[in-house]
């Protein structure tokens, strides 16, 4: 992350220098905070030496940011007169603005940086949010601000309640303090549902594992939303977070079932949509699901599952099958969902692209056609679903139409990386938002 942006998302104003410099040390930038000067340098090993220390005090200098590397460095003058001295972020203010999408980028890096078990960082970052938003609320600002310039041991209250059932050897003190101090400067209580959709998009999106199935990208969050508008009931079923959690906007009448969730993620959901019920036993054995006028799912992938005893589907594709046969698991949380919609609902899953288009998943294919009426659907870029993997998926939308049209039109959309900063985007939601007609759902 540019030091400069960082000190914008701070709310504060930054001036570019030309030709400013403290010996051979240039100076990019210059800023006033709590009525001090500070400056942006970029050192070429990242950190400042003491030598330029001094001097940048010498010259009144107050605070420090410097860049270099992946992360930056900063350094605070005391309140009385002394050196400038190393700390790990710009201290909090009253006035705090909402993470802008450049830090919770920067925010990622860090916990990649700190947390070595990789399976754990969604869990530690949701504990980040919660510890944060919590603090928040109780008006509790000490512990955040220790993280300023306190030791580990100062702040050891803090550390544990972040990192949680994790071992000290899975994970870094001081670079989970250096994210307490960095998240200490902004409000992380959301005000608007933009702004809750942001952080679970964080929390998906903050680790690079890439057995970690991620939830569906930030742009496409007004798609949820509209298909939210105006429902009477929601259900949505999701073994990951982002973007599918815009659909809860507003919604008071909704239950959430997270295939596959730890507590950490629970109690983040739970502090970021309180009116929501939450569901955590398994949603195919769940038998007294009530029907919804939308449901949304994101089921686990690429598993190959039996229909337990306690499950009640009763579609017509398991006609003449044995009950001992084994089905792709997204075929059954797909016809779970179908039968939990009410007639005329609207319904949306994300598939694998092989599910759509593989050959052996035709019967499948031909099922769906029978049963519901396909509105659109939405193919995202690769590595979407699994980061860093070749791995394909898309949106299928669909109605659970009274009774299906003879012939009608499917909107089809592959989007491409580039896509997600561009019209094309915004054209795909308006699409979408003209399929889902509210006043279908009477």
């Amino acid at each position: 992350m540019k030091a400069q942006e960082y000190i914008k998302a701070r709310g504060i104003e930054v001036t570019p220098l030309d030709n400013a410099s403290v010996g051979r040390l240039s100076i990019d930038a210059e800023f006033k905070f709590a009525g001090k000067r500070g400056v942006v340098v970029s050192p070429k090993r990242g950190s400042v030496s003491d030598r330029y220390l001094s001097l940048l005090s010498n010259e009144g200098v107050s605070f420090v940011v410097a860049e270099g590397g992946s992360t930056l460095s900063f350094y605070e003058a005391p309140p009385k007169a002394g050196e400038l001295h190393s700390v790990r972020a710009l201290k909090p203010v009253k006035a705090r603005l909402f993470p802008s999408q450049d830090v919770f980028e920067y925010l990622s890096t860090l916990l990649r940086q700190s947390v070595k078990k990789r399976e754990a960082i969604d869990a530690v970052a949701a504990n980040l949010l919660v510890a944060r938003i919590a603090n928040e609320e109780a008006g509790k600002e000490d512990a955040w601000a220790c993280s300023i310039a306190g030791t580990v041991d100062d702040c050891s209250d803090l550390i544990l309640s972040i990192k949680g059932k994790l071992k000290d050897a899975d994970i870094n003190n001081e670079g989970v303090l250096k994210l307490c101090a960095v998240l200490a400067g902004f409000r992380l209580k959301p005000a608007t549902p933009e702004e809750s959709a942001q952080l679970t998009d964080w929390v998906a999106r903050a680790s690079d594992d890439k057995k970690c199935i991620h939830g569906l990208p930030l742009a496409l969050s007004p798609v949820f939303q509209s298909m939210g508008e105006n429902a009477n009931s929601i259900s949505l079923v999701t073994s990951a977070v982002g973007a599918q959690f815009s659909i809860l906007s507003g919604s008071g009448n909704g239950e959430v079932v997270l295939e596959n969730g730890n507590q950490g993620l629970l109690s983040l959901l739970k502090l970021l949509y309180p009116e929501i019920a939450f569901i955590d036993d398994g949603y195919l054995e769940s038998r007294h699901a009530k029907t919804k006028d939308v449901v949304v799912l994101v089921p686990p992938f690429g598993r190959s599952m039996q229909l337990k005893k306690g499950a009640e589907l009763t579609s017509s594709f398991f006609k003449g099958e044995p009950v001992s046969k084994k089905y792709p698991g997204e075929y059954l949380y797909t016809i779970k969902a179908i039968e939990q919609c009410k007639p005329d609902g609207l319904i949306a899953v994300v598939l694998p692209e092989g599910i759509l288009s593989g050959a052996s998943h035709r019967a499948f294919r031909d099922w769906l056609l029978d049963s519901v009426q396909v509105l659109g659907i939405v193919s995202l870029p690769t590595g979407f679903c699994f980061s860093g993997t070749g791995i394909r998926c898309s949106i299928l939308f669909m109605k659970k139409a009274k009774q299906i049209p003879a012939d009608y039109s499917i909107s089809m959309t592959e989007l491409q990386q580039d896509d997600f900063d561009s019209d094309v985007i915004a054209a795909t939601i308006e699409t979408i938002k003209a399929a889902f007609n509210p006043e279908d759902r009477a």
